[in-house]
């Protein structure tokens, strides 16, 4: 009753007080309607409440009770009931392992054999089976071998259980729950569904006709580009637009300083070039979206090329809410590397053939954390149209960055100078060697030149604008953002306003977890929500990942203002979505950009050559490697563990007609 809304008022206090006093019985007492005992419990309004609400659910009791004795949680139960209804105890009777879906494996497992099932019962093979797929999505990989699913079915299904484990798999195959290729790999109907279907939607865009667009209009959008940013565009950059505003489906990749954004700019000027050439109603169909997956990098790229960005989370529930959907334009996928297989299929999917798509980014990044490895299989097809951008132009060049960044990509470590603290905002990549548990200590001193002492109470401003971001591959130990983060708030945060027992003070650092849709509201001039269509209210939202500060205390809790300009008021409740900022995942911070960067290198198995290719080219002035030289090598020069994902995703058979 405690996660079901129909018991409006009564929480987990409640429902555990009734069941420490009545235990078992409490399901006679709602079955006969005893108000009065309940109400000696909990008082008559709830004891109405909970009657009256079971009364609705009257088949469902014996559920909940039976549930009960079984060992179910009272969450999982709910969900059980919700789902199946009366039907739930017959459902579990004839397959335990159905509640594998809601349940860890070794409570269900456990459960099962308790109520009779065999060591080797087919359901329970089935089920080992299902489990070890699952757990493999979850890392990432969309199939697997036979030889990479042994150990983890002998974990499951117990000690000695090779044979068994070997069974479960011919099991599975036979019965359509696994499907076992040519190649020997084998995958879930799910994964393979989504990935022979995103085969099936490039292959349909590519086959398209294409739109072919005037080719004075594109070099008059180049042009224009050109004079805003002050240089000419390479022969590359230069195919790479005209390529994109051609092709329905075409690839763009280049390394950090290969000039990317610029080549997005020039594309959506040329885009919207070619609108004029189109009636009015053709005009009014076309759109040009641009989406990422991290909302600091749709802000990034919406403040880069002057067009709105969202993130693709956002683009993917407007489309799935009834807004306006695409009819005729670009689609922009900005940061591509950082696309899972599940979020793009969800995407295209709702996008008609007729709409032109664009992957932009760099594939020597992190790879996704969600499964498969999409837009590196994209780079790699021949089928695909694709310019890769090689050519370091940027400004930024001038740091030294870019040529450090093309060299560790390549799987070279070159060498760099050490950390001067005399000088702590010098452009460039630098290191400082530490071992052990000493890094954490390293990182903090770097740290404090670059920033300087702690700030006097209501002086954090200059704190943030000195944008110096701690980027670390673990959360745990000394080098680690847990320590870090709770170290530079307690040192630097000391002379601050506080916010209740929260941990927080008026400019702390925050880092946003989830995102949340009804946060920040849009408002007008005259401080009035402002209505989108058929009048629902609009809301800019808190985007996973977003940095952002404490502003002041409120009645309830604190007012906090992100840097994608998003800014509400926080409660007690909002506090399990919200953490310290000072030091962030490398992860989070794909698809960001910061002046300053500093990163620990401690011993993980997330390091590796993709992570400090990314850690480094997030940063625009200075970057400070801190750790052990040897491990840092080691990570740059071996290859890459994070581009290991096991994916199916061929797009060579693919027919493009763009030329």
């Amino acid at each position: 009753m405690a996660t079901n809304r129909r018991f409006t008022g009564i929480g987990w206090a409640t429902a555990k007080r009734l069941w420490a006093t009545f235990g078992e019985r409490l399901y006679d007492l709602i079955r006969y309607r005893d108000y009065r005992a309940l109400a000696d419990a909990v008082g008559p309004d709830s004891a109405v409440t909970i009657i009256e609400g079971f009364g609705l659910l009257a088949e469902e009791v014996e559920v909940f009770a039976w549930l009960d004795r079984y060992g179910v949680s009272p969450r999982t139960a709910a969900a059980v009931a919700a789902m199946w209804g009366a039907k739930a105890i017959e459902r579990i009777r004839e397959n335990p392992y159905t509640l594998a879906l809601l349940e860890p494996w070794k409570d269900v497992d456990l459960r099962a054999l308790r109520l009779g099932v065999s060591l080797t019962d087919r359901r329970r093979l089935l089920a080992a089976v299902e489990e070890a797929m699952a757990a493999r999505f979850a890392r990432g990989d969309l199939a697997a071998t036979r030889a990479q699913m042994h150990p983890h079915l002998r974990q499951l299904l117990g000690p000695g259980a090779a044979s068994e484990a070997r069974r479960a798999i011919d099991l599975a195959v036979e019965a359509g729950r696994l499907l076992e290729r040519p190649d020997g790999l084998l995958q879930a109907r799910g994964p393979h569904f989504m990935e022979r279907e995103l085969e099936r939607m490039v292959a349909e865009r590519l086959a398209r006709e294409t739109m072919h667009s005037p080719f004075d209009a594109v070099e008059a959008a180049i042009a224009e580009v050109e004079r805003e940013e002050g240089y000419r565009l390479t022969p590359r950059q230069r195919e790479a637009v005209h390529m994109a505003v051609t092709a329905p489906l075409s690839v763009i990749a280049g390394g950090a300083g290969t000039g990317k954004t610029t080549v997005v700019k020039a594309i959506l000027a040329a885009s919207r070039r070619r609108l004029l050439a189109l009636p009015a109603e053709e005009r009014r169909a076309m759109s040009f979206p641009q989406v990422a997956v991290a909302g600091r990098a749709a802000k990034r790229i919406a403040e880069a090329t002057g067009h709105e960005a969202m993130t693709l989370d956002r683009f993917r529930r407007r489309l799935e809410n009834g807004g306006r959907g695409m009819q005729r334009g670009l689609l922009v996928f900005d940061e591509s590397s950082m696309l899972d297989v599940p979020s793009v299929y969800r995407v295209l999917r709702m996008v008609p053939p007729s709409v032109d798509v664009l992957f932009i980014g760099d594939e020597a990044q992190l790879p996704p954390i969600g499964p498969g490895l999409l837009f590196h299989r994209l780079v790699e097809a021949d089928t695909v149209p694709r310019v890769r951008l090689d050519v370091i132009h940027r400004q930024r060049a001038g740091t030294g960055i870019p040529a450090v960044a093309a060299e560790i990509r390549a799987g070279r470590l070159p060498d760099l100078p050490q950390f001067d603290p005399a000088t702590p905002l010098a452009p460039g990549v630098f290191v400082l060697p530490a071992n052990g548990d000493d890094v954490g200590g390293h990182v903090l001193d770097v740290w404090k030149a670059m920033v300087g002492p702690p700030p006097q109470a209501g002086r954090t401003q200059a704190l943030h604008d000195l944008d110096v971001q701690i980027l670390c591959a673990t959360k745990a130990g000394e080098g680690g953002l847990v320590a870090l983060n709770r170290t530079i708030e307690v040192q630097y945060m000391a002379h601050q306003p506080k916010v209740a027992d929260w941990g927080l003070s008026v400019g702390s650092k925050v880092l946003w977890l989830k995102n949340a849709y009804t946060k920040a509201p849009v408002l007008d001039r005259d401080g009035n929500q402002v209505l989108g269509e058929e009048g629902k209210p609009l809301f800019h939202g808190f985007m996973n990942g977003a940095l952002g500060a404490v502003q002041r205390p409120t009645k309830k809790g604190a007012w906090v203002s992100f840097d994608d300009g998003a800014a509400d008021e926080i409660g007690p409740v909002d506090l399990q979505d919200l953490t310290h900022g000072w030091a962030i995942s490398v992860h989070k911070a794909q698809g960001s950009a910061f002046r300053r960067v500093i990163v620990p290198v401690t011993k993980s198995r997330l390091l590796d050559r993709t992570l400090v290719y990314t850690a480094v080219t997030r940063a625009v002035d200075t970057v400070v490697l801190v750790g052990s030289m040897e491990l840092l090598r080691a990570a740059v020069e071996n290859s890459p563990k994070a581009l290991t994902k096991t994916t199916t995703l061929d797009f060579s058979s693919a027919e493009s007609g763009w030329n």
